[in-house]
């Protein structure tokens, strides 16, 4: 009896695993969709900017149960030529953000898929035109459009509020760029011993992570271009020796800026402009939120470059993000669906509110006016302002990578070196021209 009733439980048991084996069933791993992106911003970083991508993260993969967004971090001015190897390797992440100075490498590459066929051909004509922008031109080529744009960044000059208010300067009498020097002069602080413990102004002239030269608005302003029609480098025009003159010597002449900058990275010159060691310096918009944390909302401000006399504001170079998705992923299809609610309305509201970022659609300006309109979040409307009136894209006809560095490397030969301004633009341009066979 014992026996018989042992061989019915194993037969049972054994008809569940069977009748459990002939069901259909998708395998679990089947069911979890990851996409993965890369970008320079962390998905668990305290930045506001890495703030808001979590929060735009979380309400994408709630609304769709089984997608997985994965934010593999990168360091940003590598980020995009280890894009385009992985993109011939055959191993590139689903979605990543591709810098302006490559985007026209990235473009050409085939590396990025054509957004038209996996969302934008789907949107109203409404929705096109309320992403109308120099941004969204820049991404587009043809009838296809490759990318779209994150993270819209006007680069023009950060400045302490309180600093210049303690020194009786109006941030709107700095109309000139002998303006700019005088405010700096007057925002020059010394010891007792002659030692300058406060530097007027600053850039930070590293090659590593750098950004674009103050010469660059400078040159702007006068009507001459940074690269000829042929994509060669333009530096050492008499517009561009004028604009590098007076860059360096804030620094030799002047003293208000500090040599040591000639060594400095981006977050260097942050962590002088914080610890009230710079009272001025030139900075990117998206990160006055991140300074306005440390030294508080009504103490760090954006102004827009000085103009020469003749205008009334010097083109500022405008950078970003477009972000794409890989054209031999094989998730495609989810990697767009993602992108256009990471880019869209409502997250776009995300990005400007706790981002701190300026807004590129039209709808989103409307939207968040209130927000803009509060104490500290000028700075907003500042670089939107620059943007549509006072902006400059670098051009992707051809590849301009490694300029940034080039122009750092001349500053570095002349305030360490005495290398003279017109050589030291020569040998930039000749070493921008080599490193891109032109």
């Amino acid at each position: 009896m014992m026996k018989r009733r042992q061989l019915l439980n194993t037969l049972a048991a054994f008809g569940c695993v069977l009748a459990s084996a002939l069901i259909p069933q998708a395998p679990a791993s089947a069911q979890t969709k990851t996409i993965r992106m890369w970008t320079f911003l962390s998905a668990t970083g305290t930045s506001p900017r890495e703030v808001a991508l979590a929060q735009i993260i979380k309400n994408y993969e709630a609304a769709n149960p089984g997608t997985n967004i994965v934010v593999e971090t990168q360091v940003w001015d590598q980020m995009t030529p280890k894009f385009l190897a992985a993109h011939r390797a055959g191993n590139a992440p689903d979605i990543s953000w591709v810098v302006t100075d490559f985007l026209g490498d990235a473009i050409g590459s085939g590396s990025l898929a054509d957004l038209n066929e996996l969302f934008i051909g789907k949107w109203p004509a409404e929705q096109v035109k309320d992403h109308a922008s120099a941004y969204w031109d820049l991404t587009k080529k043809g009838n296809k459009q490759y990318a779209m744009f994150a993270s819209p960044n006007y680069i023009s000059i950060v400045y302490r509020a309180d600093l210049l208010k303690a020194a009786g300067i109006d941030p709107a009498s700095i109309k000139t760029w002998d303006d700019l020097r005088i405010a700096a002069e007057k925002l020059t602080v010394k010891n007792a011993a002659g030692q300058v413990t406060r530097y007027g102004f600053a850039q930070g002239f590293s090659e590593q992570q750098a950004d674009p030269h103050m010469m660059i608005p400078y040159l702007l302003g006068e009507g001459e271009q940074l690269f000829k029609a042929d994509g060669k480098a333009n530096f050492a025009s008499p517009a561009g020796v004028a604009a590098m003159t007076f860059a360096t010597d804030l620094i030799k002449k002047y003293n208000v800026s500090p040599a040591q900058s000639a060594t400095w990275t981006v977050d260097d010159l942050f962590e002088q402009f914080s610890s009230d060691r710079v009272a001025m310096i030139q900075g990117p918009s998206v990160r006055v939120s991140t300074l306005q944390a440390k030294l508080g909302k009504e103490n760090v401000g954006l102004m827009l470059w000085p103009g020469n006399g003749k205008t009334a504001h010097s083109p500022a170079v405008m950078a970003g993000w477009a972000v794409g998705v890989w054209s031999k992923g094989t998730q495609k299809a989810e990697a767009g669906r993602f992108v256009d609610y990471m880019l869209g309305a409502e997250a776009e509201k995300i990005w400007v509110t706790v981002g701190g970022q300026s807004p590129l659609m039209a709808s989103t300006a409307k939207a968040v006016a209130s927000f803009v309109d509060q104490p500290g979040n000028g700075y907003i409307r500042v670089a939107a302002e620059g943007a549509s009136k006072y902006g400059w894209l670098t051009p992707i006809e051809f590849n301009v990578g490694g300029y940034r560095q080039a122009l750092n490397k001349a500053t570095q030969r002349i305030i360490v070196e005495g290398v003279s301004v017109k050589a030291a633009l020569e040998e930039a341009e000749t070493r921008f021209n080599r490193q891109n066979n032109r």
